[in-house]
């Protein structure tokens, strides 16, 4: 039996959206429309990964060849589905299937120097920043990412000038909502001006429990001289959702990035985090926390990129897994000639509650500088039967005391994140019995 190119997979799953987005945005800009179908073209070209490919050995994408997707038209969502992820204070944003319903008027006052603007206006309107970010990453050989760019038009662009600091941190809360098989692919741009302080919030939800919905979402982010930005994102899609998503970040002299990364959610999810070291005295803090239960798989790869001297990273994933389950992690911290006085230390930490539960993990040291203070390690391991037994004999029900050492377990990562972490523990609680 001849087997179906990588490329041809490609083309059946997703040609009659593209051709469905394009008749829809006949009306963009003569140099839009051309971007997306040179990206739509080498997505086709490059085809869909498949386990020959290294960063994919573990990871199959079988459920994207089973047919056709289609574009997610425009929904509304009950108040019940917004309703548990929505706090006072924060500045919310609302996408359904990728589009912005949240009237921007009804944000109340933003700071000075704050924009926020969907990115199909900041696009048309040329703002630099945006247009910096596109071409940037236009080339970027990685087949969702052009798949992404092809779609371009949904998703925000956000942008705090220099020295500007908001205080109320900015919620985007995607919801996914319709029949089956259906794709929405947001693009997000978020641009940090000199010694601007910003907190972003992205939360992946699903209306529908039983569809086979698929995000494929990308934000970039671009961290000027002394910015900082606290980036949390958390993946609570429906039990068949598929969810493919990317951050990509550069950061200059002095700028820093805190990420936490939450997958709890959808069939089959990969990650991807591309961290650019590109200024001396820049930082980054990254932290993962992924559970999975009967079904699910969760795919984490990051990369950081320590490309001058002086820089600091600092990664800590961890895992736990129930049923049969699996997830993979992949970490990479490079380091190039030249950075020298580089600090990179990477962990994984991986908790198994079921025989049947599967982690593969693999975190990298390149290192081509010679003064370095570089360390990595994996580990994996099960519940403790001496603790289980301590805290029943102190009158703890068994389900009680397990799920006490899971959370305690979750929070060395959750707690980073505290109001998050205020939210999100009643999942965490409630997630493995």
């Amino acid at each position: 039996m001849n087997q179906v190119s990588p490329a041809s997979q490609a083309a059946v799953s997703f040609a009659s959206a593209f051709a469905g987005f394009s008749r829809d945005r006949a009306g963009d800009a003569a140099w839009l429309r051309e971007h997306r179908e040179l990206a739509f073209a080498d997505f086709v070209q490059i085809g869909l990964p498949t386990r020959k490919h290294e960063d994919w050995r573990y990871t199959s994408l079988r459920s994207l060849t089973e047919g056709a997707f289609s574009l997610a038209p425009q929904d509304v969502v009950s108040a019940e589905v917004l309703a548990p992820h929505v706090q006072a204070g924060d500045i919310t944003l609302v996408l359904v299937n990728g589009r912005l319903v949240t009237p921007l008027e009804q944000l109340g006052d933003l700071p000075t120097g704050l924009l926020i603007a969907p990115l199909a206006d900041a696009l048309s309107v040329n703002v630099p920043a945006a247009l910096r970010l596109l071409k940037r990453y236009a080339t970027a050989q990685q087949p969702f990412s052009q798949l992404n760019e092809a779609f371009l038009g949904s998703g925000l662009f956000i942008e705090w000038g220099p020295r500007v600091t908001c205080e109320r941190r900015i919620h985007i809360i995607h919801i996914g909502s319709g029949k089956d098989r259906l794709v929405t692919l947001p693009r997000h741009m978020l641009v940090l001006g000199s010694e601007a302080k910003g907190e972003v919030v992205e939360t992946f939800v699903s209306s529908d429990e039983g569809t086979t919905s698929f995000t494929n979402t990308v934000t970039d982010i671009e961290l000027a001289a002394g910015a900082q930005l606290d980036h949390q994102r958390c993946q609570l899609e429906a039990p068949q959702a598929l969810h493919i998503g990317r951050v990509r970040a550069e950061l200059a002299a002095a700028a820093k990035l805190t990420s936490l990364s939450l997958s709890a959610g959808a069939k089959l999810a990969r990650i991807d985090i591309d961290i650019g070291l590109a200024g001396q005295g820049s930082e980054v803090i990254l932290n993962g926390l992924y559970l999975t239960r009967e079904g699910q798989h969760v795919d984490h790869h990051t990369v950081v990129d320590h490309q001058v001297p002086n820089a600091k990273s600092r990664q800590l994933y961890k895992g736990i897994l129930d049923g049969v389950s699996r997830a993979v992690f992949n970490g990479v911290v490079r380091v190039r000639r030249d950075a020298q006085l580089t600090q990179a230390y990477q962990m994984n930490r991986n908790l198994l509650l079921s025989s049947d539960a599967e982690i593969d993990t693999k975190p990298e040291l390149q290192i081509d500088a010679d003064d370095v203070k570089c360390s990595h390690g994996a580990s994996v391991g099960q519940l403790n039967d001496d603790h289980l037994f301590y805290l029943t004999s102190r009158g703890l029900p068994p389900t009680e005391a397990r799920r006490m050492l899971v959370q305690a377990f979750a929070d060395d990562v959750m707690l980073h994140a505290p109001r998050l972490h205020a939210t999100l523990r009643p999942l965490t609680m409630g997630y493995f019995l």
